[in-house]
This record gives structure tokens, sequence and C-alpha cells, in this order.
């Protein structure tokens, strides 16, 4: 019996996705770590949301989207508060990898749609105690990391830097206290110059040395992506190619579902080595390119 269960912890997300004009062309589920979520339950494994959404109808959009892929939402609570937004723009037909607008502000009302919770539970469910757990992160507040504190159970760590606005306002020793305990850490070109400065380190290769991960993964979009990982007690760096698609419909999902594809190969892999490598990226791959051709951010069913 397959005992792996993926969790995330944090405020759920609704993406509200405008075009070049601003009319509204999608709302559903959104925020890096829920969309992991989604894609993993969507390929079959379980998966448990625990956090907070408001009082409001984007809460309804945010959990109905999980329930619907098979995630566990039974530990999400609500506050009174709005359920957070993200706005997306994409600005044209043909996109380049950075193209596409993401927001904090309405571009509607200019009104600010992000409000995280310092209220959100702490403690793993007692049915998840004795399950083999991989935790899923793509923010690092305070109440995410006394969530990690709280694990007394094994338990793998993988993060998602994805944007500097979730790390740009903490110290070097704070953002530390996470990366010591990850195991699994995918990065993305727009973050890496403030973070190895933040960190003091000088490139990919001494990031990957400062700290004892199983697996790190630098995503350059068109450019490929960067695999370093140990093999026979060597440190090795693979670069690979990606196949790229004529035209890019939307941009915003194709770091989560290279993500999600990648930790499944992760959770179910006996070792990281160079096949490894070459099979999941073209697994990851084909995903991302999968999600870029459509308008949302999620791995279609």
């Amino acid at each position: 019996m397959n005992n792996k269960v993926f969790i995330s912890h944090g405020d759920l997300i609704v993406d509200k996705i405008y075009d070049a004009d601003l009319n509204l062309l999608k709302q559903d589920g959104g925020g890096c770590n829920w969309n992991d979520l989604y894609n993993l339950s969507i390929m079959g494994e379980t998966c448990y949301a625990i956090g907070s959404v408001g009082n409001d109808n984007e809460a309804n959009i945010a959990l109905k989207s999980l329930k619907d892929s098979g995630v566990n939402v039974d530990y999400v609570i609500t506050e009174d508060k709005k359920t957070n937004i993200m706005n997306i723009i994409i600005p044209s037909k043909d996109l380049n990898d950075n193209d596409v607008i993401h927001s904090w502000y309405s571009p509607i009302t200019l009104e600010y749609t992000m409000s995280f919770s310092n209220n959100l539970p702490c403690t793993l469910p007692q049915e998840l105690e004795s399950k083999e757990l991989y935790v899923i992160l793509d923010k690092f507040l305070p109440v995410n990391l006394k969530f990690l504190k709280n694990l007394k159970v094994p338990h793998k760590v993988c993060l998602d830097f994805g944007h500097i606005r979730f790390f740009e306002h903490f110290t070097k020793q704070y953002i530390s206290s996470f990366l010591e305990i990850a195991n699994y850490v995918q990065l993305n070109e727009t973050v890496t110059e403030l973070l190895f400065q933040r960190l003091q380190v000088s490139d990919l290769l001494g990031f990957f040395k400062h700290f004892s991960f199983d697996l790190l993964v630098l995503t350059k979009g068109k450019r490929g992506t960067t695999y370093i990982f140990r093999e026979n007690g060597e440190i090795k760096t693979i670069d690979l190619s990606p196949k790229i698609i004529s035209t890019v419909v939307d941009s915003s999902g194709a770091g989560d579902a290279f993500f999600s594809k990648t930790l499944r190969e992760y959770a179910y892999s006996d070792k990281i080595d160079t096949a490894f490598v070459t099979k999941t990226f073209e697994l990851a791959n084909k995903a991302s390119r999968d999600v870029l051709s459509q308008v949302g951010s999620r791995i279609k069913k």
C-alpha cells in the first residue's frame, strides 16, 4: 500500500486571469504550493491542504478546485477575512518567459488582494502521523516555520523559491532556518541574485554546498534547467535544454508543473543520479509544455 502523502501549509489563493484589455478570462484556485498539490492529486497521489481561507465566494472557488482534484481540505479553516487573490495579466499572445504580470493588486479596483494569516493550523492531523510525508512550501512565514518545527514524524521538506517577494524582507539567519532542513529545492532565475546575496553564497554550486539538499533545481525557462546532486559521493551538475513550444498561451503555472512532476519522481526514486535527472527532466518538461499551452496554472485532468 502506498504510504506517501503530500501536504502543504498556508493561505489558499485564487487566480484571477485577465487579458491585455483587463477582461477576466478565468478564475480558479492558484498559488504555487496549491498548484503543486492539485497536480500531484491529479497524478493519483494522496494530498492534504492545511491552511486558511476567507469567508467569501473566492474561498468557495479555491476549496472546490482542490476538492475536485481529490485534495483533502478538511484541515483548512475559515477566517473572517478575504481570501487571497493573485491577479494575473497576460499582456499579449506572443509571450516570452517573464511577460506575464503577477500582481497583489486588482487591475480593476487597484485594491490590495493579499493578506497572509498568522492563525493557520500548526499541528499535523493525527491520521497522517504514520505516513511518509512530503511538505511543500513556497512561502516562508513564521507560521510556516512553526508548522515545520512542530512535525515530530519523519518527513521531507520541499521548497519552491519562485518569487523574491516571499523572502526579500528576511535575514540570512531566518531564510537559512528553512534551507537547513530542506531536501528538495527549486529556484528560478528571478530569485537567484537576491537570494545568493542575502545568504552570502557566490553561485548555485556554492548554494548547494552550503546546505545539505538531496536535489537542487534551477529552472531557466527556454534556456533549460540546471540540476545539482550527489552521485557516489561526488557533486554533479547537469544542464538540460527543453523542447520549445511555438506558442505560449500563459506561463503562470509552468514552474509549478515542473516542480510537482519532479517532486513525484523524487518521492518514488531510491537514488538521485544521472539517469534519474534525465528521466525526470523529460517528464517535467512535458508537464510544463502542457501548462504553457493553456490559460490557467494547473495540469488538466
